[in-house]
């Protein structure tokens, strides 16, 4: 029996067909695979046949069979990025369509749509520091507005305020006092997404931990920008503590119903005091 996995994002110069060229499940069953990424991918979901993926050409080729429009009936899928972007990309109605064709996942598909927004991630996060205590896990403070109009109050400075949920640095502001929050609100105005906002931490360097299975990787990152991540920055591998487990292991069961087979947790370094968070 042959088994279709379908590859949904991830770096497009990877190339899958290769990996999983003459491997086996279960040491039986064949692999099919094929890859495409969000905007190359359009789906049907019937309830009673299944799930049909329509892939254009692939602008980015591995395999004969990309060079050309095709369809796939995959019985397992493996996402290997988000799908939204910073640049107004949208693909939240095929991940629904995924969830409505019930077909597998690595991660599973309420994982991909919970972390489709960083509020709920957070709120998910803070439901286990109320379990585990703040010096267990620690959090950044942070505060939700949901429009530019109820962004009367602020706590402290300098603060860091988010619009939406961005990556890579986008979306992402400094402001060291009051008249540059008032300006950043009136520019929030203009447009129809949330606020965050954090106290900004003074930090040497920021870390990441990740988990594939029960496989563990720590790393912390150097960089000359105060965004961090992504910016001019250096990687140097670092001891899996026990703490980082356990910040892992937490963040994994939040962010899903279950633990993720794969997952990342992102955290900052205060040259302050010494404190994770």
């Amino acid at each position: 029996m042959v088994k279709k996995i379908l590859v949904i994002g991830g770096n497009p110069h990877l190339d899958w067909f290769s990996l999983f060229e003459n491997e086996l499940l279960y040491g039986t069953e064949e692999i099919q695979v094929d890859m495409g990424m969000w905007d190359e991918l359009q789906m049907t979901s019937y309830s009673d046949s299944g799930l049909v993926i329509n892939l254009k050409a692939a602008s980015v080729v591995h395999h004969e069979k990309q060079k050309s429009n095709r369809s796939f009936t995959p019985d397992f899928l493996l996402v290997r990025s988000a799908n939204r972007g910073v640049f107004s990309q949208d693909w939240r109605n095929i991940l629904y369509g995924l969830m409505h064709s019930n077909v597998p996942c690595i991660n599973n598909l309420e994982s991909l749509y919970i972390c489709q927004e960083k509020p709920i991630v957070y709120g998910r996060l803070r439901q286990v520091q109320k379990r585990l205590g703040k010096d267990n896990f620690p959090l950044i403070e942070q505060t939700y507005y949901p429009s530019w109009e109820s962004m009367t109050f602020v706590s402290t400075f300098p603060m860091v305020a988010k619009v939406g949920t961005a990556h890579a640095g986008f979306g992402k502001m400094k402001l060291e006092e009051r008249g540059a929050f008032d300006d950043f609100r009136s520019v929030v105005a203009l447009q129809n997404n949330y606020v965050t906002a954090e106290p900004f931490i003074e930090w040497d360097y920021d870390f990441r931990i990740q988990k594939i299975g029960n496989n563990y990787r720590a790393f912390r990152r150097f960089s000359t920008n105060w965004k961090g991540k992504g910016m001019q920055q250096k990687d140097e591998d670092i001891v899996v503590e026990e703490r980082y487990k356990l910040w892992i292991d937490e963040a994994s069961r939040a962010a899903s119903m279950g633990d993720n087979c794969i997952c990342a947790l992102d955290g900052v370094h205060s040259k302050v005091d010494g404190l994770c968070c």
